[in-house]
C-alpha cells in the first residue's frame, strides 16, 4: 500500500508486487494516486 499525503488529504492505493508492472497498471495505480506521469518521472 502506498500513501501519499497532500494539503487536500491522503490518497493511497495498492500496488502488487510483481518483478514488472505493465503499462496499464502503473498507469491506473498514478491516477489512482493522484499522480501524473511527469511527476512520477521526476521522482524515480
Amino acid at each position: 500500500m502506498l500513501k501519499r499525503s497532500a494539503p487536500a488529504g491522503t490518497t493511497g492505493c495498492v500496488v502488487p508486487l510483481h518483478p514488472e508492472l505493465a503499462g496499464g497498471t502503473l498507469r491506473g495505480i498514478l491516477k489512482q494516486a493522484g499522480v501524473s506521469i511527469e511527476q512520477f518521472i521526476e521522482n524515480i
